[in-house]
């Protein structure tokens, strides 16, 4: 898993994670190096047999929100873009100069974007 590891690393996080906050990225690396290699390659194999739900995009009834690192190699911004588009109402937020892991890459934005999202649309009944 290392050389696997190591070689998913930059799609991972951003850039500027590793250079800036080289500790998260060092948990990312940690992270998949510890994954159990069987674990990692029956995900790889079977990454081509899920299925399509973009034609039920649209049907959606509950708020939604579409957030997205605007580096993130494994979901690039056109596509939360493509899926924004497609559900109603729902609400597309770039994090700049973020990743595939917002969570960690930027925990702090990342929670207001979500407790914000959260409070407007399921607001605290009193």
């Amino acid at each position: 898993m290392a050389a696997y590891a190591a070689e998913l690393l930059p799609g991972m996080v951003a850039a500027a994670t590793m250079e800036h906050q080289p500790a998260v990225a060092d948990f990312v690396l940690r992270m998949m190096q510890a994954a159990p290699p069987a674990g990692a390659a029956a995900a790889l194999r079977g990454r081509p047999d899920r299925l399509d739900y973009m034609a039920l995009l649209p049907t959606s009834r509950v708020p939604v929100l579409v957030l997205v690192g605007s580096e993130d190699a494994f979901t690039p911004v056109a596509d939360a873009a493509f899926m924004q588009e497609r559900i109603p109402g729902a609400q597309l937020v770039l994090l700049p100069g973020v990743g595939h892991l917002p969570t960690l890459e930027a925990p702090v934005e990342c929670t207001k974007v979500i407790a914000d999202f959260l409070s407007r649309h399921f607001p605290l009944q009193s």
